[in-house]
């Protein structure tokens, strides 16, 4: 700590920060220099950085002395972590991230880490683990997504070491230490109760969905959805992004080769390729009398149907007609169909997903057929400079539904015997 004259004229102070309370006060440079004009200035200079820094030592609080680092989390996060994200600028990989991982991540911080540390400091937060560990590991209880949530933590922190508004992001260990319960247990029960149904569930699901069909409380268009969607195995919004003129009725084969985001727009499929898929006998006359019923329902409201028509649309609450379908759209219609037979297992679409596998394979389908069926397969170099789309016979078909007969003709063993004893 010392005052020196220049040759100007005017008064040079300079005060060592003490290593300890360097991330306190949110500074990086070892000493604080200023030059003024008079000796009385220097000396009040000196005596307040002074005080400041042993009311730091004393308080180990940030608010000794006023610093980027007193922005509330909520406003650094819209004002200067935000932008840095969508630019691709945070994370370890840094890419723009799509609109539909951005919205997600809005979600995330509308719903979670915001009504968590909106109100607090970035200072505050990062000088109190406790209390953020403490915050995490409650939210880690009930969600269980919870490592998406840690890293965002991390990465505004980090982000605040890089533009100096701390000097160093204190949180990152403590972070990294909060587990997944939820997840977990999640895990667990999944291990216990399978990913999928049971051919004789799926028998169920498969009749109460006819039912409801011809009792007129599932439509022409939600029962061919989840009829192909369950005999694809596909993604749901891989179905949802299917247009006419993916859908070959001369050669009986559909191209999976977008997917409809959350965001409402089309874009690759998960894995990024093409994949033919040869359309269940029992699917393409459905398919033929949906798409002239369709464009019929089309003209009707003044629309023409076309190659560029989704397959699958619905009237949006704004009043909005063939739009293309919402997110949850298919999971909205399971559940309705579930509330009307509370009897049967629930189901959602990425179980149905695992059901048409794990059929196809019970029924005797190869592993790299179901792969390439559900664009799960590993690409080999080679291929990767192969631009034709897979081909997927029906052969995984077939053998998902002579599971299927199969438990049905069990169940029609097992009636006839009880009816015998009766």
């Amino acid at each position: 700590m010392s005052i020196t004259k220049t040759d100007a004229g005017t008064y040079f102070v300079e005060v060592f920060y003490p290593k300890d309370i360097r991330g306190i006060l949110g500074v990086k440079v070892p000493r604080y220099r200023k030059t003024v004009a008079t000796k009385l200035e220097a000396r009040t200079l000196q005596k307040q950085v002074d005080e400041k820094i042993k009311e730091a030592q004393k308080t180990q609080s940030a608010s000794a002395i006023k610093k980027n680092g007193e922005m509330l989390f909520k406003n650094f996060y819209r004002e200067v972590w935000w932008p840095l994200y969508a630019a691709g600028a945070t994370g370890r990989i840094r890419i723009i991230p799509s609109e539909e991982t951005q919205a997600n991540t809005r979600n995330i911080f509308r719903l979670h880490l915001l009504p968590m540390f909106g109100e607090y400091s970035m200072t505050y937060l990062n000088l109190n683990k406790q209390f953020v560990m403490q915050e995490l590991a409650i939210l880690s209880e009930k969600y269980a997504n919870i490592r998406t949530v840690k890293s965002y933590v991390s990465q505004m922190f980090d982000t605040a070491e890089m533009v100096d508004f701390i000097d160093v992001n204190r949180l990152e260990k403590a972070i990294s230490s909060i587990g997944s319960p939820k997840k977990e247990r999640l895990a667990t029960r999944r291990k216990m109760t399978g990913e999928s149904l049971s051919a004789d569930e799926m028998v169920a699901w498969l009749d109460a969905a006819n039912t409801d069909h011809e009792n007129g409380k599932l439509s022409d268009q939600d029962y061919l959805l989840l009829l192909l969607t369950l005999h694809l195995g596909d993604r749901k919004g891989e179905s949802y992004g299917l247009q006419w003129k993916h859908v070959d009725f001369n050669t009986g084969y559909v191209l999976i080769i977008q997917a409809l985001k959350k965001s409402g727009k089309v874009g690759p499929t998960k894995a990024k390729k093409e994949t033919s898929h040869a359309l269940p006998p029992i699917l393409i006359p459905m398919l033929r009398e949906w798409h002239d019923k369709q464009a019929i329902e089309l003209v009707e409201v003044n629309l023409e149907s076309g190659p560029n028509q989704f397959l699958f649309t619905y009237t949006n609450f704004q009043g909005g007609i063939n739009q293309p379908l919402h997110a949850d759209y298919l999971n909205y219609r399971l559940n309705s169909i579930y509330k009307r037979h509370p009897d049967l297992v629930r189901v959602t679409p990425h179980k149905l997903r695992h059901t048409f596998s794990t059929l196809a394979r019970q029924g005797g389908a190869s592993l790299q057929l179901i792969s390439e069926a559900l664009s799960h397969s590993s690409i080999k170099t080679t291929r990767v400079y192969v631009n034709t789309p897979d081909i997927v016979g029906l052969d995984v078909h077939d053998k998902f539904a002579e599971r299927i007969a199969q438990a049905r003709a069990n169940s029609l063993a097992q009636e006839m015997k009880l009816n015998e004893i009766h």
